[in-house]
């Protein structure tokens, strides 16, 4: 044609020259070559799929590189304890002839009601005021004054997940408020208006730490503070409850209520009552000295104010114990 004349050369035009048909490639060539490239596309494009290997080869890796005997133990540490309980169990097997162990099982029961991991997390924090606030008065080369920085770490890391999960925790109380509106009880409903505002005031509190809401007159620890100075007046209030329940009980033992007295198991009733009252008000004494501290009404020591935490949390913990 004569645009095939036009793009060809002048001497491969001339009509007195013929060139050689070329061969179309067959078509299972044509496959294998367009196999290989989409192949080798494939293996280039692979380590682009992972953005860190996953297996070998990094220091995230399963199977790491290891460079020294100290990074050595440090991926031993969890393979270790693992190995550790498995031989103690196993131990315990071949002593006791099972595997069962009620002591572990009432553990992992009570580590596994959110209360219970509250309390418990609140005596770890207790403990570590009373351990930082004794170091205070000990020499400055004392071999636990380096580990300071981590345990107030630890502590601040500890109030923050506590209160992370409060959480509604208002809820169960809303009906009791309305349970003693309705019979009159103006000091139970008084408490209970008291402790869901403070629960809501803390829900704030975390608010603010967290920067969803700023308040121009409060700073997040001031809002803090202050509603500690509420939660304060409930304890006395609940001080209060708990000696009006103790002398309902001593009454209606002398009138001779069939529900506290006039039986073995009556009287062992309440008399349980009476001694769980005392105990609420021995810890209600103990939080009231700890508010007021924390709250910075009265500034007082750690250490001791650390201990009173640390019965304080035993005894709410202790109450999360299956069977209790």
């Amino acid at each position: 044609s004569s645009l095939s004349a036009q793009t060809q050369p002048s001497s491969l035009a001339h009509p007195s020259i013929s060139l050689p048909k070329m061969s179309a490639a067959p078509p299972t060539a044509a496959a294998a070559a367009t196999a290989t490239a989409t192949a080798t596309a494939v293996v280039k494009a692979a380590p682009k799929f992972f953005a860190t290997p996953p297996f070998f080869g990094h220091v995230e890796a399963l199977f790491p590189p290891v460079k020294n005997a100290e990074q050595l133990k440090q991926l031993s540490l969890g393979p270790l304890c693992m190995m550790v309980l498995a031989a103690l169990q196993l131990l315990k097997r071949k002593i006791t002839g099972t595997n069962a162990s009620k002591l572990w099982e009432d553990t992992w029961k009570f580590i596994s009601k959110a209360e219970a991991r509250d309390k418990l997390g609140r005596f770890v924090q207790y403990a570590i005021r009373a351990i930082t606030g004794s170091l205070q008065y000990a020499a400055p080369d004392h071999p636990l004054n380096v580990w300071v920085p981590a345990m107030k770490e630890m502590q601040t890391t500890l109030a923050w997940a506590r209160r992370t999960m409060r959480w509604g925790k208002f809820m169960p109380h809303v009906p009791k408020l309305a349970k003693a509106i309705e019979n009159g009880d103006a000091l139970e409903a008084t408490t209970c208006v008291i402790l869901i505002t403070f629960i809501i005031q803390d829900h704030i509190y975390w608010l603010l730490k967290v920067g969803a809401l700023k308040f121009q007159s409060y700073t997040p620890v001031q809002w803090h503070r202050r509603n500690l100075r509420l939660i304060t007046v409930n304890h006395v209030l609940n001080f209060i409850l708990c000696g009006r329940t103790i002398k309902r009980i001593r009454d209606k033992q002398a009138e001779g209520d069939s529900k506290y007295s006039g039986s073995k198991e009556a009287v062992a009733k309440a008399d349980k009552e009476v001694y769980d009252n005392k105990k609420q008000m021995f810890r209600l004494v103990l939080t009231f000295i700890q508010m007021l501290h924390v709250a910075q009404i009265k500034k007082m020591d750690d250490w001791y104010i650390g201990i009173m935490g640390m019965m304080s949390s035993y005894l709410d913990a202790a109450k999360q114990w299956p069977g209790n």
